[in-house]
């Protein structure tokens, strides 16, 4: 065998193991990106999920204000508060477009 044989023999050999390295770099690539798709899928359950806790959390407490408990009174006279404003603003409102 000369030598030009010989490097074509090892060009080939370092051929082949460039493409295997290349098949496994493009199995973690698709592997990460289901890895991706599965964490985004979690952090929007997450994100949704923490929502309709603060709601829940803001329902328990206006529910406990209701129930007297000073903790929550003045959580419950803001709030009060504001839906009278509410109601005085959509007042206002009916009156100008009657008049």
């Amino acid at each position: 065998m000369n030598q030009s044989e010989s490097n074509f023999i090892k060009l080939e050999q370092k051929l082949h193991q460039l493409l295997v390295a290349y098949k496994d770099i493009k199995k973690e690539k698709s592997s990460l990106k289901e890895e991706i798709e599965a964490l985004k899928q979690g952090l929007k359950e997450s994100r949704i999920e923490t929502v309709r806790l603060k709601d829940e959390n803001d329902r328990l407490k206006v529910a406990n204000a209701m129930l007297g408990e000073n903790e929550h009174r003045r959580l419950m006279k803001l709030r009060v508060n504001r839906l009278i404003k509410e109601l005085d603003v959509c007042m206002a409102q009916i009156k100008n477009t009657k008049g």
